[in-house]
């Protein structure tokens, strides 16, 4: 196997320290491109780019969904702190509007300490900033998961895309060995068509018409090139899998399922035989189960 990925899977990771405990989960589902989603705590917002890269660096394609939860240790609980002054300056504005509208009212501490600006979050003594190497390890773990994942499920779509691509040859085989069939098959149908003319009719062909006939037959059902072409998509499909070029697979996977299609579709347009359109049929049947799975590959 040279490593083929698929698209979907789900990984998890976890690093602790003084600092808390950083929990990673990641999943991932087909996408045409690399699009990955980052969800990070508030006091977590400034990891979004760098998380975000680690990601981009291990994967090709799909939509990537990451979540981090951050536990905070002893060290780094926060702690509630008020704002006094403006505290003061809200008690003092609400106090000066009531005047105004000619109200004797009074406003609950709990209504003022409600109010943006007054309660502040204070940092400890030591250093709340998560580090991003901590982070990055969880985040590393979740990938390797991911990834043995993907691989896991690419081995299958490998077997499953090779197997078919088996078949497929073999149905190309097939319409190869009738061609001289389908050529011979209706050069005796109309030989035998002169003859009831010939008798029914006293209609008699000119000398060569007959060959010239299934001459034009024969151009206007070769499918040679088609079969030719059909065989080298085949083959680089397979070489596809040895994974020699970087990068991802699905995009040009994609690509050769739509000229195997191209090649099996003029193929059928050209048939005029029933055992050569039945086979036409089948190919073209293989080639829409290997679109299928290729859609999962990365």
């Amino acid at each position: 196997m040279a490593g083929t990925m698929s698209m979907t899977g789900f990984g998890t990771g976890e690093s602790r320290s003084d600092l808390g405990v950083f929990a990673v989960e990641i999943k991932s589902v087909n996408h045409r491109f690399l699009e990955p989603r980052v969800y990070l705590p508030r006091e977590l917002s400034s990891l979004e780019l760098p998380l975000t890269r680690l990601v981009k660096d291990r994967l090709g394609r799909g939509k990537v969904d990451v979540s981090v939860r951050w536990t905070p240790g002893p060290e780094c609980q926060p702690k509630a702190a008020f704002n006094l002054a403006v505290l003061r300056q809200y008690e003092a504005a609400v106090r000066e509007a009531a005047g105004l509208l000619g109200r004797d009212e009074t406003v609950s501490l709990e209504f003022l300490l409600g109010l943006p600006g007054v309660m502040e979050t204070a940092a400890t003594d030591a250093d709340t900033s998560p580090p991003a190497q901590q982070a990055a390890s969880a985040i590393n773990q979740a990938l390797d998961a991911l990834v043995e994942e993907r691989r896991r499920e690419g081995a299958v779509l490998e077997g499953e895309v090779l197997s078919r691509l088996d078949n497929l040859a073999a149905l190309a085989q097939e319409v190869e060995a009738r061609r001289e069939q389908v050529v011979e098959s209706y050069r005796e149908r109309l030989r035998k068509k002169a003859e009831e003319w010939a008798q029914t009719a006293s209609l008699q062909l000119e000398p060569g018409r007959l060959e010239a006939e299934v001459l034009m037959f024969a151009e206007r059902s070769d499918i040679t090139e088609e079969l030719v072409r059909l065989r080298a998509h085949v083959e680089a499909f397979r070489a596809a899998f040895t994974g020699i070029a970087a990068g991802p697979q699905g995009k040009p996977m994609e690509f050769l399922a739509q000229e195997l299609l191209r090649e099996a579709n003029t193929m059928a347009s050209k048939s005029r035989d029933t055992a050569v359109s039945s086979a036409v049929l089948g190919m073209k049947n293989e080639i829409e189960k290997i679109r299928e799975q290729i859609l999962n590959v990365e």
